[in-house]
């Protein structure tokens, strides 16, 4: 019998400064534009485990940005249909941040993939998808309205990514600045990197295992 993996991320309730942007990054895969204040804390190292990638945050009135890069990458699997057997980022988003145990109407589910699309298939894909056991589903966020960039290297690549503030429902960070948050990466080579907890304590649709991005003005 394998050992039952438990976090002690999971029993902890994390928070962090999500820096407001006076400028917004060009959504190309080039992430140098990108400050050292808008880095995610790296919660692995709390259950001693070691990062495979880096993750960035940042936000103005028109949305929430978000980059991710992973390192020592060098093949892919792209899953369209299943897009968490394979290389795969999954971002959730709680605009009121309550910490309730079902989804409700504020809370969002986003997967993207490193290629999948496009020329070569090499373009990124980014899409809502519903929350399992939710109280209320968020109105989906139109597709062609998230914006997506990435830049592949031989052993790298960086993903950048916009949504929008019009396909979130009740994003409104002057009157509400604690965004719920966290984020699984997933990747065919590393295993699952995780901020808050993993899939087997309820990430993907229990909105109270989530973390919180505080949405600075200053």
């Amino acid at each position: 019998m394998s050992n039952l993996f438990l976090p002690q991320r999971a029993f902890f309730d994390f928070a962090f400064h999500c820096p407001l942007l006076k400028e917004p990054p060009k959504i190309n895969g080039n992430i140098r534009d990108w400050d050292e204040e808008c880095q995610v804390p790296d919660l692995m190292s709390v259950d001693g485990q070691t990062s495979f990638a880096t993750a960035h945050m940042a936000w103005d009135d028109s949305g929430l940005y978000f980059a991710c890069e992973v390192k020592n990458k060098t093949t892919y699997k792209i899953n369209p249909r299943e897009p968490t057997e394979g290389d795969c980022l999954e971002l959730f988003i709680d605009t009121r941040d309550v910490k309730e145990h079902r989804a409700n109407r504020f809370c969002h589910r986003f997967y993207f993939l490193p290629g999948g699309t496009g020329k070569g298939g090499k373009k990124p894909i980014g899409r809502q998808i519903a929350i399992d056991d939710a109280r209320e589903q968020s109105p989906p966020c139109p597709e062609d309205s998230i914006k997506t960039g990435i830049r592949r290297l031989k052993k790298s690549y960086t993903l950048e990514i916009k949504l929008p503030a019009s396909g979130l429902n009740g994003f409104a960070p002057r009157e509400f600045s604690r965004v719920g948050f966290t984020y699984l990466l997933h990747d065919s080579q590393h295993g699952t990197q995780s901020w808050s907890s993993i899939s087997d304590m309820g990430v993907d649709s229990d909105p109270s295992t989530w973390g919180t991005a505080e949405l600075a003005t200053g």
